[in-house]
């Protein structure tokens, strides 16, 4: 039977209905492990555009008047209701996909504590001794992927769709290509070229050919969600005016945003002080040749997700600062002017927790199916599924920088605001604002 393993949405998944025997330990240990380093090197830069894009999105809608004034005889207050639209970069819809290999060599061999190779006098033939089986296996297995990749009989995809991006992206591994990298593995020690396969114990030479040819023979990367834009909304509200300076809150519990993104929520502060009110001298907007404001916001979000048919818990919490200078200009019953600069401080940690998908767990046996109708039985002692679950973790600290140009329009106590941002994610925003 052909075995196509599926990386869906971040890990594996491929269906297969027919019962399997109880698990093998060692294809268990490979599969688990080369899964591990699989949604490490791919399962991460697939989905982090998703948290940068969503992030970049609601770090913006700031600001859309530079006037303050300077004295208020009482409080006012300015609630909007904004909606950022950001424009997907091509850059953030693919990744060079990563296949875990690495060079089988004796450094390594004895770095990783996998046994010892040395030269047996009496037969005057080098042997090679293990200490741990399953490492060993997994160190070859690597080797074997290298040196495939180094004489193309092995095929990396050279881009890969990330949760935004749409192709289709196909790693085979097919046994029969294995089973000839892994009896020509070799390992230069001390000047001499020893293939490994001819130093192995015969039943350890058995056992990892069995495992070859019951190891899925293609990885599918998944083709995402083809999405060009993504869209948030933020309730706003601005207080002012002590010394030309208002304060700024946003705030927006966990909200769904689809199957892509997940719950989102943030929360935001900032201080914005009005400079030119010290070259002003006038408070009406006739007497004003323009205004120019100084801004500071820091804001967290968090983003909690159910990534793809493996249920992987992806949680991605971020603060940033941003920094900004804006002007405006007033056409008195016209409309405003608006446009400022703004710098952006961006540190992202996200953390995936995960299982075997399913279906992998049906193929290494930890999982039993009903060949007819399809249906996965409860776990067993026989069938304990994957009790072994794994994480990986990425941080990401970004600096952006944003020029942005807008114009607003004031209807009685009402005004519509809208701008475009010019940055490495491209936005268009639009906000109602009621002043009382």
């Amino acid at each position: 039977m052909k075995k196509t393993l599926y990386f869906t949405t971040i890990l594996f998944a491929f269906i297969i209905y027919d019962a399997r025997p109880a698990a093998n330990p060692f294809l268990v240990d490979l599969a688990r492990t080369f899964s591990r380093d699989i949604f490490e090197m791919n399962g991460v830069p697939y989905m982090e555009p998703v948290v940068q894009v969503m992030n970049a999105v609601s770090n913006s809608r700031f600001f859309n008047s530079a006037y303050i004034p300077k004295y208020a005889e009482k409080p006012y207050f300015k609630f909007s209701i904004n909606g950022m639209m950001g424009f997907v970069p091509e850059s953030k819809k693919w990744y060079s996909p990563q296949m875990p290999n690495e060079q089988l060599t004796y450094e390594g061999f004895a770095k990783g504590n996998y046994g010892t190779i040395g030269y047996d006098i009496a037969t005057q033939k080098f042997k090679i001794n293990i200490a741990d089986t399953a490492e060993l296996i997994y160190f070859m297995f690597k080797g074997m992927i290298y040196d495939g990749i180094q004489n193309k009989s092995l095929q990396v995809p050279a881009k890969a769709a990330t949760a935004l991006g749409n192709n289709q992206a196909v790693f085979p591994l097919p046994d029969s290509v294995l089973k000839d990298l892994f009896k020509n593995l070799s390992v230069d020690f001390n000047g001499y070229k020893l293939k490994f396969y001819d130093y192995l114990p015969p039943e350890l030479r058995d056992s990892v050919e069995k495992l070859l040819v019951q190891f899925p023979d293609a990885f599918t990367l998944p083709p995402g969600s083809d999405l060009s834009t993504l869209f948030a909304a933020v309730p706003q509200l601005e207080i002012g005016s002590l010394y030309g300076t208002e304060l700024l809150l946003r705030f927006i519990p966990p909200v769904n945003m689809g199957e892509t993104v997940g719950d989102f929520a943030f929360w935001g502060i900032g201080l914005k002080h009005n400079v030119s009110q010290y070259f002003n001298r006038s408070e009406k907007p006739e007497g004003r040749v323009f205004d120019l404001a100084l801004q500071v916001v820091y804001q967290g979000t968090s983003l909690e997700n159910k990534v793809g048919v493996t249920g992987a818990d992806l949680k991605a919490n971020a603060t940033m600062w941003d920094l900004n200078i804006h002007a405006s200009k007033s056409f008195i019953d016209i409309v405003d002017l608006y446009t400022g600069f703004s710098v952006e401080f961006i540190d992202i940690s996200t953390e995936y927790n995960y299982f075997l998908p399913m279906e992998l767990q049906i193929q290494l046996g930890l999982r039993q199916v009903n060949p007819q109708t399809g249906e996965i039985y409860p776990v067993s002692p026989e069938f304990p599924g994957d009790n072994s679950p794994q994480k990986a973790e990425l941080s990401l600290k970004d600096t952006n920088y944003k020029w942005i140009i807008g114009a607003s329009k004031q209807i009685g106590n009402f005004a519509i605001h809208a701008d475009f941002s010019m940055s490495k994610i491209n936005m268009a925003t639009l906000g109602i604002e009621y002043k009382f």
